[in-house]
């Protein structure tokens, strides 16, 4: 009977989805990692310098929401305030829940997201930037 209560305990909670693309020629990808029950993680993928923004929402934006990097000086958190009103079948629109990811390092850790609405992990991935074109190949 207990596993039945975790199993639906996972399946409730948020969704992260990715509201900013990556500049040209480098890399901000964010893909969910589905199991059985549906999504049970994400993995991010960013080049270093980089910031990807995300939101937060079950059925409406994510009240409460915190956010930690386990290490930031790999994957920096900060809160976002994207502009943008999200449609909520209760309260009408109200702001949407949003963090920003920024790729300071190389290396690898975890982001850590909690809101009433349940918790999320992403596992994120900082790679280094591309090395700058050799200006003798452009000359060519």
């Amino acid at each position: 009977m207990k596993w039945l209560l975790l199993v639906a305990l996972a399946a409730c909670n948020p969704y992260l989805t990715v509201q900013s693309p990556a500049p040209p020629g480098r890399t901000a990808r964010v893909d969910p990692v589905d199991g059985f029950w549906g999504t049970k993680y994400y993995r991010a993928e960013l080049s270093q310098g980089i910031a990807v923004a995300l939101t937060c929402n079950r059925g409406a934006p994510c009240e409460h929401m915190q956010v930690t990097s386990d290490d930031p000086a790999i994957a920096e958190v900060r809160p976002a305030s994207l502009g943008v009103l999200e449609r909520n079948a209760i309260y009408g629109e109200q702001t949407s829940a949003a963090f920003v990811i920024v790729g300071k390092a190389p290396g690898a850790t975890k982001v850590r997201v909690s809101a009433e609405q349940g918790t999320r992990t992403v596992t994120v991935r900082v790679i280094p930037p591309p090395a700058p074109a050799d200006p003798r190949t452009a000359a060519r």
